[in-house]
């Protein structure tokens, strides 16, 4: 029995790859899953020496990740057999989010479905199949995030400091006394084996914008706009603030977007006035 399975979702439809086998498709190979996708790195060979000129940490850059699933839909008769191939086909013309669980870990990634069978190998009660999954982001990320919930400072509790009667906001940005303390602090932690990138989303009545501090370095990603129910997103892969799609990155004052090391993790510090929610999510990410 396999100790593993995988998921391809799309939308609401998710279909189920290998497992106990009762779900009517059982997988043989999983290829491009536990491994790295090819590298984009260029080198240059050295003309009066041996091998290249050396390559930054930063040039270290890897492809889209394509994942190959061989397996074998079965059933008791060959509508059975055509109604688990026609499951898989349905994941076609869309974006797909590919899940694999095994013992020691739960990861997922997006990408689009292709589906081949092989036709020399089709009988009355089973059909090979190969399903491959090729994602633009070749990034594993965990099925269960990290998330961390940030509240506004309130009285003389801290919060962005605006000067004079026409409330400017003052620069270099200043937070008070009370700034840092419970409630406007959260930890995330990233698992994985590279750096995780943040998701942070805000709502609520903050009137004059906020400010979200990395703690151990200082590093600011402040907003100086009013947050109101419609939720801002301010997201570190993209580094950009939107509300409800609308790319709303011109009130960004401050542009150090945080992300969480590998295998550690980061507090971040809420500076605001008014009310209303702020949470920080990341993904255990792999490469």
């Amino acid at each position: 029995m396999q100790k593993w399975f995988a998921e391809i979702t799309k939308g609401d439809v998710t279909v189920r790859l290998g497992g106990d086998g009762s779900n009517g498709i059982d997988v043989s190979t999983i290829k491009g899953w536990w491994s790295t996708p090819d590298a984009k790195v260029s080198m240059t060979e050295r003309e009066s020496g041996d091998g290249s000129h050396d390559v930054g940490g930063r040039s270290v850059l890897y492809a889209s990740r394509t994942v190959t699933i061989e397996c074998v839909a079965h059933g008791r008769n060959r509508t059975e057999v055509e109604h688990h191939v026609e499951s898989l086909l349905s994941m076609a013309h869309g974006l797909v989010r590919l899940r694999v669980v095994d013992a020691r870990s739960d990861t997922w990634v997006e990408g689009y479905v292709t589906v081949s069978s092989d036709v020399d190998k089709v009988t009355m009660g089973h059909q090979d199949l190969s399903v491959t999954v090729t994602c633009p982001r070749p990034e594993r990320l965990s099925t269960t995030p990290s998330i961390g919930t940030l509240v506004p400072s309130t009285g003389s509790g801290g919060g962005l400091v605006f000067a004079g009667t026409n409330h400017v906001l003052q620069w270099p940005l200043s937070f008070g006394a009370g700034a840092i303390r419970t409630g406007n602090v959260c930890t995330i932690s990233n698992r994985g084996t590279i750096p995780a990138d943040v998701i942070i989303t805000a709502s609520g009545n903050m009137p004059q914008g906020l400010a979200i501090t990395d703690v151990s370095t200082g590093k600011q990603l402040a907003y100086g706009q009013a947050v109101t129910w419609q939720p801002v997103t301010f997201d570190s892969r993209t580094r950009t603030a939107t509300v409800a799609g609308v790319d709303v990155s011109r009130g960004l004052t401050s542009r150090d977007f945080p992300t969480v090391p590998a295998g550690g993790s980061i507090t971040l510090s809420l500076a605001a006035s008014g009310n209303g929610t702020v949470t920080a999510t990341c993904h255990d990410t792999y490469i």
